[in-house]
Parts: structure tokens; C-alpha cells; sequence
């Protein structure tokens, strides 16, 4: 049930609705969906090795790692940024999008969004749903499984389970089982057979094995779909079947969405643009052959459904007031059963077997009735759950002949897992749940003046400030303005002569729109954004992601809708809005957006960074290009399109640093077919007048990604993560030309799980970082202290080259 589609974007300015999770990226935005452009040469093996590059301008990177058992420099800091013990919420985003049951035993998948990523969970249950915990999940090596993977379908037989997803970066992920409660995350190139192009829809067992069923595009949007089956004995090797073994229809679209199967016959449900929109196939030798047939069908029929119990296939189709049941053991031979009386029916949403048992899940009233069949007998109520605003159903199983729902609730301050549990006579039983929800503690964002560092973030969902004056100790700083209804994150601190100003996100009821703090001395927070020029236009929403504090004072960067929108402030007290020097600098459309994502300042003015869609690109392929936008006074904004590096698709840029006229700014770069991503990086040593495009190379070819930038007492320095699952790595250089690559250890830097650095600052010679890890099941809160000058004390060293382009 559901899309296959991962994460939710936003209408944040480079993203389209999806019926998810938002997962922000590490610089407080939300990551873009890789999109499909035609397949390129990947940019790093260009840059290292193209003789067509106009300028190479080889340059020295020094590489050192710690030896030892570990630098004490960095350790959890679950105590000092300490969830709020009388929250009303959690504060994070939970889901659960499929269920299956074999018997009693029964496995809900989803997961949760943290400040690492997306966490996968497996909830298992014994006892027909009673009782719920998370199941462990590692890699066929034992380690952690990977963030940011996103389980959406799951079936299981009495020999073992499999589930189906995609991960956030790209690509499909299979996960196995043999009794549910340990699961393995298998290697990427279990995925291999599930192409970037295809779409899958529904998972099954049937006689041999497994079998999934989706679509797939030639032209990316699926204007063109065509139907897909795969086919697995294990769960873990799967064959894709397509074109002229399917024999699909000449013409329209079609695309298969349910499954049924007993024994060797398998039933699948389509949708299709020729004809009432709905279709089946069927093939009766397990699956070798497949053909188009027509069930038996009421002549009001309205819309159908198939599911299988253990020794019949079923069809429902649904008609007024009701719905009607037919079924067979063969496939060929099909029985009318009972009828299903439901006034009021505006909806069959789900209907699934177990056992002997039948279970429908239909919609009346605003409310989603559930009702079974045992054995062909009469249709008999099995409970109800009432749809409120919000709710969405995305799963449904019969364990012992009651029933389990899935889905999510997002009605509250955060969104919230739904899992509703009715026992054989329709009796609800609110289910005891473990390994679900990690309450939030996020800390996104640091600054220093004058020996006081300010940390922001939020714990439980409202938004959050610490204060230190060594970086080691913190206390939470004091105003009511920090708690509101819904759901407010704080992404970025400045510090200047009229004050301190946080902003970030206040996510309520009445929409998204920016979160704007101000203090004089860090202590005591007032808002700000009641000001008429931080409100949104209609029901446009409108977000603050970065600060800065500069010549003449602080600049704010976010975007509207679809445009690119800055705030500017000489002392804190009266704001104006930023306008484009030319009529699209800012302004944008569904067509032509613009995000802003972080911003800097220097002797120059102020340089912010982000992207812009080109929908001229590769025939009129929507492509991400990287983009900067310069202003002398935080007023008048000029934008400048940065140039891809050979090799890359599309990139945007979440990150900007400056040091006197030394610019560094850094994103991601989709290469090959769009399924992987790269860092990109420009450099620019004339305060963002010219760019040159630049590369951070990884150990052993690993990915980087860039996740907090700040200026030391030698330069910049960059901090990222590199491999999978990610160990943080820093880069710092004095003219952007010459890197040295620092590879720490330490709880919090590397080891078991995800581990990352979000925001980095200097403050009376010490560096101070901000981050997070999962070292120990459960992200929370990471420190690093240490003096910048001993940055790579400590360390040996090897040598590589990096290149830098004119």
C-alpha cells in the first residue's frame, strides 16, 4: 500500500509534495530527490585525469589520522543537551508504512527522522500485536545497520521474511529474516535487480518464494509506465521480469499494485490508462507465464481489490453500500461469497488474508470499519478506527484473526506512528510498543563572542538554546518564546554588535513560516518574527535556514514558496526583506525555484549559497544547478549560476564559509544516473567575484559529504562524513588550493553506527563541534573540544593530490 517514494519534500523551493517523511539535510535544509538526467562520465574520474579541463591547478593534500586508542577530545553529550523531561512530545517524525503477519507473528516496518538521518525500525511482535519491539538490524557483518535507508514493504512465510525499500541517497534496499526478529541488512547490490527507473508497489509470498510487482519509466515521470515483476526464492536474490515477458498492453499505461497468490497461482491488480482504469492478470504456473483475465464482477462495480488466505484467492469489488466477494482455489473456477454490507462505503481501502480469515478495511463516515469472513461465512464486524484529520492508513494484517493497522498521524505537534490493534472480536487493544520513538535532542548550530558560545537546536520538537564559556559545560538559556504549539527547530546562532539571533523553522498549525530569536545578552530570548516582514504570503510556506552577522549587520537566508528570500537587520529591532538587483535574482516559480541554504560575510558583503532548477537543461529535464548570490549590504542580492564540473548531472550547495576574501562553499553532486551522489565544492579567493570548482577526495573512493563549515585561526574548516555508515572527517585549508585531511577517532568521530559533526566554531583557541551519533543504538548528542592549533596534533601523515579547476 502506498508509493514507493521515501521521504517527503516540502514546498520548500526544489521539491514536490510526497505523502511522507521530511528529512532535512545537514545544513538545516531538506534534501532534494535525485533526479534522472541522461547518463554522464562521473565528475571525479574527469577532474583526476581529463585532459579537457581548460585550467588544472594540482595542489597538495595532506592526509593524517590518529593512532592510539582514541581522542578523548570528542564524547556524547546526551546529559548536557538533555531532552525536555516535561515536553508534550517527542519532537521527532515517526511512520509505520507496511505489516505482515504469519500466524501470531507479526512485523510492522517504517522508521523515525532523527538528527542523523532516517533510522529503519522493524517492530515484531509474537502475540497477535499485543506487544511491540524493535527488532535488531545489522549488515551481514554484524556492524550497525546504515542510516538513512527507508523500509516500505514486508511479507513473510513460515521459513523466512524479506522487506523492500529505498534509501534516501538513492537506490532500492533488501532487508531478509528467518523467524522476523533479526533482520539483515543486505549489501547494495542485493537492490541491483530493482532499477533507478522502476517503481515497486506491493511485495508478497507466494509458492517459490517472494514476489514484488511496481512499474517502470523510460522517460523518468512515469507518463509511460510499464508493468515489472520480480521474482525471489530467498527474499535476498531477486530476478526483475519485464517488457515481452509480461506481455504488456501496445499502448496506454500500466502498472501493477497488488498481489495474491496460493500455491502456484498468483493474482495481481493494475491500474491502467486504457479502459475502467483497472485490470488483472493472472498466471497459474508460478509465475513462468502471465496473462490478462476478467473475474467475475458485479455490474455496479466500483473499484476492486485481491488478497489471498491460506487456500483460496479472493477478489472484492466494491459497490453501493457494500462490496462483493468472489473466490477460488485454482484461479479459473471462481465462487460468489457473502456480501458485504457497509452504508455508507466511500472506500475499500485494504483487504488481506490470513489463516482461513478474510479482512476488509473500509472507509464510512469518517471512519475505517474493519469486517472478516472465516471460511466463507457471513461478513462480521472486527472493529473500527476513526479517521481523523491527518490520518494516514498505509498497512493492514490479521494475526490470529484480529487485526493490525498501520500508518501515521500527523495531527499533532509532531507526526506520530499509528498502530492500532483489534483482537478476533473487533475489541480494541492498545498495544505496548519498545524501540519506536528516541525523543528528539538535536543541537544544529553554534557561534561564539567575546568567550560565550551559543548552541541552538531543539529538544522534544521546540526549539532550543544552550550557553557555555568553555565549550565543556552547558546551561539552557531562559524565554517562553522558545516553547509554541507544534513543532520549532533552530538551525543557525549569530553573534554582533546589537546581540544575539537564532533562527529557524516553527512548523504549526497554521503552516510553516520562519522562527526568529533575538537576545541581548544569550541568556534572555525574545521573538522577532511577529515583525510583518517575516509573514507568509497566503498559504505559501516560508523558512529561515542560516545567520550571519557582517558589515553593517546580520543577514537571514531562507525561501518562500518558490523563491529565494533574505531578511536584513542593522540592529536587530526593525527588519526589511531582501530584493533581486534583476526580476528572477530571488523571485522564482514552479518552473524556475530558488532556495537559499547558508550564508556568509566579509570585507566583500555577504555571499549566500544554494540552487536554482534549470528546466532547459537535457530537454526540459527540471536539473539542480549550484548557485550563489552576492550582496554588498545584505539588501540587493545579484544571483550567479556556478558552472557544473564535468561529469555532474545537477548539484546544489548547502553550505558557505568565508575567511577575509577566501570563499569556500559546498553541496552535493548528483553523477552517473542519478542514483549517487558527490561533495561539490567551489573555492573563490576574490570574495566570490570568480569560482573555481574543487574536490575533497574521500580514502579509498568513499562519498563525502559536507555537513558544517566554520573559519580557524589557520583558515577554513570543513567537517563532513566519508564511507557508509559515515565516520566524521575534517578538511581545512588557508587559500583553498591546499587541503589537509584529518581522519579523527573517538566516541562520536568514527566507530560502529552514524556519526557526523553539525556545526563547528573557534572560541578562545579552542575548536568546539556539535554533532551526533548512533555508537549506541540511539543517536543523541556528540561534543568535540580541543585546541585549534593541536587540530592535527597527534597525527601521521601521507600524501594526495586534490585538483582544483579555473
Amino acid at each position: 500500500m502506498g508509493d514507493w517514494a521515501p521521504w517527503k519534500r516540502k514546498q520548500n523551493g526544489h521539491g514536490a509534495d510526497d505523502p511522507y517523511l521530511t528529512v532535512p539535510d545537514y545544513g538545516g535544509g531538506f534534501h532534494p530527490q535525485p533526479a534522472k538526467p541522461p547518463r554522464r562520465i562521473p565528475w571525479h574520474w574527469v577532474m583526476l585525469g581529463a585532459s579537457s579541463m581548460a585550467l588544472l591547478l594540482v595542489a597538495t593534500l595532506v592526509v593524517v589520522k590518529l593512532t592510539g586508542d582514541g581522542d578523548d577530545s570528542w564524547r556524547l553529550a546526551g546529559e548536557e543537551f538533555a531532552a525536555d523531561p516535561v515536553a508534550r512530545s517527542d519532537g521527532r517524525d515517526q511512520e509505520l508504512r507496511s505489516v505482515a503477519s504469519v500466524g501470531a507473528l507479526t512485523v510492522a516496518v517504517g522508521g523515525e527522522q532523527s538528527t542523523l538521518g532516517y533510522r529503519a525500525v522493524f517492530l515484531v511482535s509474537r502475540d497477535g500485536g499485543r506487544t511491540f519491539t524493535a527488532a535488531r538490524v545489522r549488515t551481514p557483518s554484524g556492524e550497525p545497520a546504515p542510516l538513512d535507508d527507508v523500509p516500505s514493504f514486508v511479507a513473510g512465510s513460515p521459513s523466512g521474511w524479506t522487506a523492500l525499500g529505498r534509501s534516501v541517497a538513492g537506490g532500492t534496499v533488501v532487508w531478509t529474516s528467518r523467524d522476523g526478529a533479526a533482520w539483515t541488512r543486505q549489501p547494495d547490490q542485493a537492490g541491483r535487480p530493482f532499477a533507478a527507473q522502476d517503481r515497486v508497489r506491493a511485495l508478497a509470498r507466494y509458492a517459490q518464494g517472494f514476489i514484488a510487482t511496481g512499474g517502470t519509466t523510460a522517460k523518468g515521470d512515469h507518463s509511460d509506465t510499464a508493468p515489472v515483476v520480480w521474482l525471489s526464492q530467498d527474499g535476498r536474490s531477486w530476478r526483475r521480469v519485464t517488457g515481452w515477458q509480461l506481455h504488456p498492453p501496445a499502448k496506454g499505461t500500466l502498472e501493477f499494485t497488488e498481489i495474491a497468490a496460493v500455491s502456484g497461482v498468483i493474482v495481481i491488480r493494475g491500474v491502467s490508462s486504457e479502459g475502467n482504469g483497472e485490470v488483472v492478470w493472472r498466471s497459474t504456473d508460478a509465475a513462468a507465464t502471465w496473462q490478462e483475465f476478467v473475474p467475475p464482477r458485479p455490474k455496479d462495480a466500483d473499484g476492486l481489490r485481491v488478497a489471498a488466505t491460506a487456500d483460496a484467492l479472493h477478489v472484492v469489488h466494491r459497490v453501493k453500500d457494500g462490496a462483493r466477494l468472489y473466490s477460488s482455489t485454482d484461479g479459473a473456477e471462481w465462487k460468489e461469497g457473502p456480501a458485504l454490507e457497509a452504508p455508507g462505503l466511500t472506500d475499500l481501502r485494504a483487504l488481506t488474508g490470513e489463516g482461513g480469515t478474510l479482512t476488509a478495511a473500509v472507509v464510512t463516515d469518517r471512519q475505517l470499519d474493519l469486517l472478516a469472513t472465516r471460511d466463507g461465512a457471513a461478513w462480521t464486524p472486527a472493529g473500527a478506527l476513526a479517521l481523523l484529520d491527518g490520518r494516514e492508513v498505509t498497512g493492514l494484517a490479521a494475526p490470529g484473526g484480529g487485526a493490525v493497522v498501520t500508518g501515521r498521524d500527523t495531527g499533532g505537534d509532531d507526526a506520530n506512528a499509528l498502530l492500532a490493534v483489534r483482537d478476533a472480536a473487533g475489541k480494541e487493544i492498545p498495544p505496548r510498543v519498545s524501540g519506536l520513538v528516541v525523543p528528539d535532542k538535536a543541537v544544529t548550530g553554534l557561534a561564539q563572542r567575546d568567550g560565550t558560545v551559543m548552541a541552538v537546536g531543539s529538544t522534544n520538537g521546540d526549539a532550543s538554546v544552550w550557553l557555555s564559556s568553555d565549550g565543556r559545560s552547558w546551561r539552557r538559556a531562559k524565554g517562553g518564546t522558545l516553547a509554541r504549539p507544534g513543532t520549532q527547530r533552530l538551525h543557525g546562532v549569530a553573534a554582533g554588535d546589537a546581540g544575539w539571533l537564532a533562527v529557524g523553522t516553527d512548523t504549526a498549525a497554521t503552516g510553516t513560516r520562519p522562527m526568529v530569536l533575538t537576545s541581548r545578552d544569550g541568556t534572555d530570548w525574545v521573538q522577532a518574527d511577529q515583525d510583518e516582514v517575516f509573514a507568509a504570503e497566503e498559504d505559501t510556506p516560508v523558512t529561515a535556514h542560516a545567520v550571519v552577522s557582517g558589515p553593517g549587520g546580520y543577514v537571514v537566508v531562507g525561501d518562500s514558496g518558490d523563491s529565494a528570500i533574505t531578511w536584513y537587520s542593522a540592529d536587530l529591532k526593525t527588519w526589511e526583506r531582501g530584493a533581486g538587483a534583476g526580476g528572477d535574482n530571488l523571485e522564482g516559480s514552479p518552473a524556475n525555484r530558488r532556495w537559499m541554504r547558508s550564508v556568509a560575510a566579509g570585507p566583500f558583503g555577504f555571499v549566500a549559497a544554494g540552487g536554482v532548477t534549470d528546466p532547459e537543461a537535457y530537454g526540459g529535464v527540471f536539473v539542480r544547478r549550484p548557485t550563489v548570490w552576492a550582496s554588498p549590504d545584505g539588501r540587493k542580492w545579484i544571483l550567479n549560476r556556478l558552472p557544473l564540473p564535468n561529469g555532474v548531472n545537477e548539484g546544489w550547495l548547502t553550505h558557505i564559509a568565508a575567511r577575509g576574501d577566501l570563499l569556500v562553499a559546498a553541496g552535493t553532486a548528483v553523477v552517473a544516473d542519478g542514483a549517487r551522489t558527490w561533495s561539490l565544492l567551489y573555492v573563490s579567493s576574490d570574495g566570490g567575484r570568480t569560482w573555481q570548482a574543487a574536490e575533497l577526495p574521500a580514502g579509498s573512493g568513499q562519498s563525502i559529504t559536507v555537513t558544517a563549515m566554520t573559519v580557524t585561526s589557520r583558515g577554513v574548516l570543513v567537517a563532513g562524513t566519508a564511507g557508509r555508515p559515515r565516520d566524521v572527517t575534517l578538511w581545512s585549508t588557508r587559500d583553498g588550493r591546499t587541503w589537509r585531511r584529518s581522519v579523527p577517532s573517538g566516541v562520536g568521530a568514527n566507530g560502529p553506527g552514524d556519526q557526523l559533526l553539525t556545526a563547528v566554531t573557534v572560541s578562545a583557541g579552542s575548536l568546539i563541534g556539535v554533532g551526533a551519533s548512533a555508537a549506541g543504538g540511539e543517536d543523541q548528542p556528540t561534543l568535540l573540544v580541543r585546541p585549534d592549533k593541536d587540530l592535527t596534533k597527534g597525527h601521521n601523515s601521507d600524501h594526495f593530490r586534490t585538483v582544483v579547476t579555473g
